[in-house]
C-alpha cells in the first residue's frame, strides 16, 4: 500500500479543518446571539433619541446660568448643521 493512501482520510480528520470548524460555529452563534439580542431589546434610537437628550441639557444648562431660552425648531431643522440653516 503506498503511503499517501495510508494518510488519506479526507479534510474531517484533519486537527487544522476541527479548528476551522469550531470557529465558524462559535462565529454562528455569537451572530445567531446578537440577533436575539437586538430582536429581543429593539433598535437603539439614533439622532431623534440623541436630539432629545441635547436639547434637555442646553434648556437645563439656559435655566442654571439665567440665559434666555432658545426658539424651537423642528425636527427638520435639527437635522440640518447649524451654520447651513440661514442659508435658505
Amino acid at each position: 500500500m503506498a503511503h499517501h493512501e495510508a494518510e488519506s482520510g479526507g479534510y474531517g480528520s484533519s486537527p487544522h479543518m476541527k479548528t476551522v470548524a469550531w470557529s465558524i460555529l462559535v462565529m454562528g452563534i455569537s451572530l445567531a446571539i446578537i440577533i436575539i439580542l437586538y430582536i429581543w431589546i429593539g433598535w437603539i434610537p439614533g439622532s431623534g433619541f440623541s436630539d432629545d437628550i441635547m436639547r434637555e441639557q442646553q434648556d437645563a444648562l439656559r435655566v442654571e446660568y439665567g440665559l434666555p431660552p432658545v426658539e424651537e425648531i423642528t425636527p427638520e431643522e435639527a437635522e440640518i448643521p447649524p451654520s447651513l440653516r440661514d442659508l435658505n
